[in-house]
């Protein structure tokens, strides 16, 4: 085995150095990138954070069942691996226009914290089409207008796409069940 020069291990050195500052760099991006799940309703994308994602199941699978005394917003439970999910139609609980089940429909069981911070609240979105996943820069998100948003949109990325904030949405007071009348 040849001994190293100086010369020779200070050139191996800093192309190390190079590497690894370039690794950091790469890993600092891919942080700062927003990692969504997109789905369809009607004619409307909209994006949730990727991490409040539990499962995504086809309608055909998990059998819809309706529930009666419920708000028009959620059309029905669902049994997923043995547990009970109440599903929710977005379109409706933002007052957009009705429309009926597609023909290849999805739900996504999602997971946020609940009003009080400590709990969270698992339901399940229904969508319609097999949802896809999407990269964002936080850059191409623009703050929603608060008349469209009713608070509940994260922000709009510039071809429309948008981004829910499952936690405001799902702290909503239409969600709380009140016992006893």
């Amino acid at each position: 085995m040849t001994e190293e020069q100086p010369a020779d291990i200070q050139r191996i050195l800093e192309e190390r150095a190079k590497h690894l500052v370039l690794s950091v760099a790469q890993e600092k991006d891919e942080s700062e990138v927003l990692r969504l799940v997109t789905f369809l309703l009607g004619q409307e994308r909209y994006g949730v954070v990727i991490t409040s994602v539990k499962e995504i199941q086809p309608l055909q699978s998990v059998t819809l069942s309706r529930v009666p005394c419920t708000p028009d917003f959620i059309v029905g439970a669902v049994n997923i691996r043995g547990r009970i999910y109440p599903v929710m139609d977005i379109a409706c609980f933002l007052d957009l226009p009705v429309r009926p089940i597609s023909e290849t429909p999805h739900v996504l069981l999602v997971e946020a914290v609940g009003p009080e911070g400590e709990e969270k609240i698992e339901l399940c979105i229904l969508t319609d089409e097999i949802p896809q996943t999407v990269s964002v820069s936080p850059s191409e998100v623009q703050p929603p207008s608060t008349t469209v948003s009713k608070g509940f949109v994260r922000g709009i990325t510039g071809d429309m796409l948008v981004i829910l904030d499952l936690e405001h949405l799902l702290s909503d007071p239409r969600f709380v069940v009140h016992e006893g009348g």
